[in-house]
């Protein structure tokens, strides 16, 4: 007799570290949250004989509310079950420890039950938790024998919440990642929508109508523009719009490097192919198979470069710096300069060959000078950006500051803009609302020099124009040099103070 129970009991035991080891495999195999669960579930009421499990996950690491609560087994007393899981998972959530209970209607800890009318039933529950936080409760009620749960069978639940405390918070931790990078992804893809692009002009709309054609394509786009007009900006829309989108998009500046440094980013490089080459490197070619890759200034690259190059495009394949077998490569190449390319082919400093093949579609930028309509715009949206950023209160541009705006060269272009709306919101007070032009820096406020109010009346073919504006200028600058006092303003300019104040709102100098 007493072999026989000693052989039962060693069954017993070997069964239970097969089911043990089989919802370790299990739950090891997934990064499936809902997959784990439900084999926790499963294992753990097969193991103790249980009619119904659940497990309610928390939230997230900040948050100690339950959200996620998934039941196995049925039970007519539903509407009861679920309300007593949940004041059993308060009760572990707050005393941080299992719990065994044979009979829940005569625990002193759960008074209240028989009122609502639920049956006598086991209870067994434990905390899955890792680090020190409780990740969740794994609850079980009701054998299916009618008998109580035994300290055995608890034992049984804390090994299975311990085994699966980690599995669950690596993938929930995997889970957060995925949906943060689907997040970041759809930014980036709302960021660098064309249509996001600002330009109302003429010249804009003729870059718009070709981004229109061009994207769906893999051709090659060579972009052309002064340094500041956003030939990046264009190349990642080119990017983040086409159907390459879901693969990297990486950028290299070619003058930024020695031609042997850039040669081995772009290419790669094996182990001991050159002092200092201490370990193989992918090429960036590799990095951006099946997506973009962005060359900005093209014309900096030596002869030597660019015939590697022309087979790149020629081949659809790179061969790494010492190595002797190619790698085969999917790349969308847009390149840019800020250089007349074709007269670079003249020059000899560029291969024609290449220069034919890089500019299947040519894309011109225009400078922020031939698209004055623009300014305002562009500057009211890097107020918006900047105001946010900074936490300031400015709405907007008074007109004599966006007239000054509009007629400044902008040789930076559309770069030199956004630092100067940065510099002009970094450096406001905060309760300003408006920007004025003394919040401008010196090169694009002619008003601070004397000899520029007369320089920017050349630019305007109106004469009623021009002596707007040199009214404007005096008024302001009377304004100013009498600090505000209305009264000597007027006497210096020659005027009633009546006159004064109605320039004054004429030209929304308050």
């Amino acid at each position: 007799m007493a072999n026989n129970e000693k052989r039962e009991g060693l069954n017993q035991s070997l069964l239970e570290l097969q089911t043990l080891n089989h919802l370790a495999q299990t739950i090891s195999s997934t990064m499936d949250v809902d997959k784990i669960i439900n084999a926790i579930i499963k294992e753990a009421t097969d193991l103790t004989g249980a009619r119904q499990g659940s497990i309610l996950l928390s939230k997230n690491r900040m948050d100690s509310r339950f959200t996620t609560l998934v039941r196995v087994g049925t039970n007519r007393y539903e509407a009861l079950v679920h309300r007593m899981t949940m004041i059993i998972a308060g009760w572990i959530l707050k005393h941080k420890e299992s719990l065994l209970v044979e009979d829940i209607l005569k625990d002193d800890r759960f008074k209240g039950l028989e009122m609502l009318g639920y049956p006598m039933e086991s209870v067994l529950a434990a905390p899955i938790q890792a680090r020190g936080r409780i990740l969740g409760v794994l609850i079980l009620h009701g054998k299916k024998e009618e008998h109580p749960f035994q300290e055995n069978d608890l034992r049984l639940v804390n090994i299975i919440a311990s085994q699966s405390a980690h599995v669950l918070e690596n993938a929930e931790l995997l889970r957060q990642l995925k949906d943060e990078n689907q997040h970041l992804q759809q930014e980036v893809e709302r960021k660098y929508s064309f249509h996001e692009i600002i330009g109302r002009g003429p010249a804009m709309e003729k870059v718009f109508k070709l981004l229109d054609k061009v994207i769906p394509t893999d051709a090659r786009v060579l972009i052309n523009g002064e340094s500041g007009t956003g030939k990046e900006l264009i190349a990642r829309a080119i990017h983040y719009n086409s159907e390459r989108k879901k693969h990297r998009f990486v950028a290299v500046d070619c003058g930024a490097l020695p031609e042997n440094l850039l040669e081995s980013e772009l290419f790669g490089h094996l182990k001991g192919s050159f002092t200092g080459a201490t370990e193989s490197k992918k090429g960036l070619f590799k990095v951006a198979d099946g997506g973009t890759l962005f060359l900005d200034e093209i014309n900096n690259t030596s002869p030597a470069l660019q015939a590697k190059l022309l087979r790149v495009i020629q081949e659809g394949e790179v061969r790494p710096v010492g190595g002797t077998n190619t790698i085969k490569v999917d790349v969308r190449i847009v390149s840019a300069t800020s250089k007349d390319l074709a007269q670079c082919v003249k020059e000899g400093t560029f291969r024609e060959d290449l220069f034919f093949r890089l500019k299947v579609v040519p894309l011109k930028l225009p400078p922020l000078r031939e698209r004055k309509e623009d300014i305002p715009i562009l500057a009211n949206h890097f107020l918006g950006k900047y105001n946010k950023a900074l936490k300031k209160k400015l709405e907007t541009f008074d007109t004599e500051t966006t007239e000054l705006l509009t007629q400044y060269h902008w040789p930076g272009n559309v770069r030199e803009l956004e630092n100067c709306i940065e510099r002009i919101a970094t450096l406001a007070e905060p309760d300003i609302r408006t920007v004025t032009a003394d919040l401008l820096p010196d090169e694009v406020n002619t008003m601070k020099t004397p000899s520029r109010p007369l320089l920017a009346l050349g630019n305007e073919t109106k004469l009623e124009r021009a002596v707007e504006l040199l009214e404007r200028t005096m008024v302001k600058q009377a304004l100013g040099k009498f600090e505000g006092n209305r009264t000597r303003a007027a006497a210096h300019l020659g005027l009633s103070r009546r006159g004064l104040l109605n320039k004054i709102e004429r030209y929304e100098l308050e």
